[in-house]
């Protein structure tokens, strides 16, 4: 059976889901267990294609394409939560894309603004999904508090403000944060989590500040098979 079958992309019969609000700014967050039928046969696509590269994006790791009806068949089987949970229309959908996605980029090769939570557009009418293809417990993705704002996530009406924060936390070279963030620091404080797990899907709102859960012995493998793999996806609407 082909990678691109359908039948791949449809969701496990046991699948589970919540509908989940978190922070004070109660913004929606929807977690799936047990996603889709083809979830293995993704990851061995993965592991026998192996041609990822590093991102060139924001993203501290290699990334590599993955079949469009992956995608096609995210939107499909979300068609109801996206309408009505996120309150977003359908049919204004912008773009959307997919990738297979690993972390490999050590702490001391982060980029500052990769070492503190961040948001995928500065807009509301945008979503991000993270899908696991892999058991990582000391692993997943993480939601966070900027303090000195109360920002959890960031708009166009919030941007010029955090962005004016930001500047002024990364003046000194000497208080720039080191590593990946992993739990509360002086700036920011964890609202949310989620361990990785296979076949977990977490969907939200794209202007979420979040990192991924990358603690000090995480060991940065590159291989698809036995790293921490994920599909990675961004559905941006007008």
């Amino acid at each position: 059976m082909s990678v691109d079958d359908k039948s791949n992309f449809e969701p496990c019969k046991d699948m589970a889901y919540e509908c989940l609000k978190f922070g004070d700014d109660q913004q929606e967050l929807v977690r799936v267990d047990s996603y889709i039928q083809g979830a293995d046969k993704l990851r061995q696509d993965a592991i026998s294609r192996n041609s990822f590269a590093v991102a060139d994006s924001f993203y501290p790791g290699v990334r590599m394409n993955i079949t469009d009806a992956y995608i096609v068949g995210l939107v499909r089987n979300f068609q109801t939560i996206i309408t009505e949970f996120f309150g977003l229309d359908l049919r204004r959908i912008k773009t959307a894309a997919s990738k297979f996605s690993i972390v490999t980029s050590r702490p001391q090769e982060l980029k500052p603004m990769q070492r503190i939570p961040h948001f995928d557009a500065p807009s509301r009418n945008s979503l991000a999904v993270i899908h696991y293809l892999c058991d990582a417990p000391d692993s997943g993705t993480a939601f966070y508090r900027h303090n000195s704002t109360g920002y959890e996530y960031i708009n166009e009406g919030r941007f010029g403000e955090y962005e004016k924060s930001l500047v002024e936390r990364f003046k000194d070279p000497a208080q720039h944060p080191h590593g990946y963030i992993c739990a509360d620091t002086e700036e920011y404080s964890q609202i949310a989590s989620s361990t990785a797990v296979h076949n977990r899907l977490l969907m939200y709102r794209g202007s979420s500040l979040h990192s991924g859960i990358i603690r000090p012995d995480y060991n940065f493998d590159p291989s698809p098979e036995t790293g921490r793999l994920t599909i990675t996806s961004f559905i941006e609407f007008s």
